[in-house]
């Protein structure tokens, strides 16, 4: 009897755990790539904005996927003061790419032209602000207050 055609437990065993590594890789790879590309939903980045009390419309979002530098210049080493006080920081997400839904707000008392910035990456909301687009505006955290 010859030895061609069987396979040795040895070859068993390192063949399952070739295709076990590669399995462990994929998930792992198409996780975070996965979680690059914001696996929060624009609904729910609404529906956190709407937990603050802000009406914003769900449907009418602009989605973009932006870098947060690797080097912060001094704005955004300001904006980054203002994740700091809401309980995020956007030094983790050096030269990351994440993604940011913008949403306006309807209901902000005192100024027309308000947004809402949402950022999102690994399937979580990292950071973002409510700002005015008018010539008197403003950029706050998700709480609205600007003093």
């Amino acid at each position: 009897m010859t030895r061609r055609g069987k396979i040795s437990v040895k070859q068993l065993v390192l063949f399952i755990l070739l295709i076990t590594g590669i399995v462990f890789l994929a998930k792992c790879t198409i996780g975070y790539i996965a979680g690059a590309f914001g696996s929060v939903s624009a609904e729910k980045a609404a529906d956190f904005l709407k937990g603050w009390g802000w009406e914003v419309d769900a449907d009418k979002v602009f989605t973009e996927e932006i870098t947060i530098p690797k080097d912060f210049s001094e704005v955004y080493e300001r904006y980054n003061a203002i994740q700091l006080k809401q309980g995020y920081d956007l030094t983790k997400y050096r030269s990351e790419k994440v993604v940011k839904y913008t949403f306006v707000v309807k209901n902000y008392k005192g100024f027309e032209h308000v947004e809402a910035h949402v950022l999102t990456w690994g399937g979580r909301i990292i950071g973002g602000d409510l700002c005015s687009t008018e010539l008197n505006g403003f950029m706050t955290g998700f709480d609205g207050e600007t003093s």
